[in-house]
């Protein structure tokens, strides 16, 4: 009789893998958890930074500067109340953008006389 050394085999060995490969493969499929509300707030401070950027070319060029909004998420609906100009002296055209998903809401402002970007959360 032969004697069978202590260890795995290729075939187990192979098992082993395939079901860890399986087991990776649906974690990886639930990716990270998502807030909505976390990505509406990011979606508002992109905005806020687009304001604030668009403020500081308009100083720095000595021309007026309008605001590009960035792309926000395809489920967040988006209303502006018209275009946002900066001018060189740092005051805008004023303005907001506001935000909203399942009721409730966040308004992006640029304030005319200051230029200051702010967004808040409707109540």
């Amino acid at each position: 009789m032969t004697s069978r050394s202590n260890g795995f085999t290729l075939l187990e060995m192979l098992i082993v893998i395939l079901v860890m490969g399986l087991i990776m493969a649906m974690l990886a499929g639930y990716g990270p958890p998502r807030s909505k509300w976390l990505e509406t707030k990011a979606a508002a401070r992109g905005i806020a930074a687009a304001m604030l950027f668009a403020r500081g070319q308009a100083i720095t060029t000595g021309q007026p500067v309008q605001v590009v909004l960035p792309k926000v998420p395809d489920w967040l609906a988006e209303t502006a109340s018209g275009p946002i100009t900066f001018e060189p002296d740092g005051s805008s055209s004023g303005g907001s953008v506001v935000l909203s998903d399942n009721g409730r809401e966040l308004t992006v402002t640029a304030d005319w006389l200051t230029g200051q970007a702010r967004f808040s959360e409707a109540q």
